[in-house]
């Protein structure tokens, strides 16, 4: 830098990044941008899987949905991204709300397939 030298010694263990040089000493962690929501949740969890904004709210708490239906609409980056629901299920929880600010990893949804199973109807014969 303006003609200066420096020499850095830099060692990479996953995602921890130690930086020496005459100046000092830093350590960092690396953190993905973005998300993958399988990894982080339980289950029927949607994520924002980066940071953006909620534009579209499509269902309620206690409404049934279809695997691949479209919950949430968020905008990230100027463009659209529709989350899904992984199964079908009943809608448990909602942590999304049209205008708010969401940052990766928050809990957009959440979707229990096991209720979506106790609901349907008993085959003749059967009890429930």
């Amino acid at each position: 830098v303006a003609g200066v030298t420096h020499t850095f010694r830099v060692h990479v263990d996953g995602p921890h990044v130690d930086v020496e040089s005459a100046l000092g000493h830093i350590a960092l962690t690396r953190r993905p941008r973005l998300v993958d929501p399988a990894e982080l949740v339980a289950e029927g969890s949607l994520l924002a899987p980066m940071p953006g904004s909620v534009i579209d709210v499509r269902v309620g708490v206690g409404d049934h949905v279809s695997e691949g239906d479209t919950l949430v609409v968020m905008e990230a980056m100027k463009m659209q991204h529709a989350i899904a629901a992984p199964a079908a299920g009943v809608v448990v929880e909602l942590g999304a709300e049209v205008g708010s600010q969401v940052d990766a990893g928050t809990v957009l949804a959440v979707v229990d397939a096991d209720a979506a199973e106790s609901l349907e109807p008993a085959h003749e014969g059967e009890t429930p």
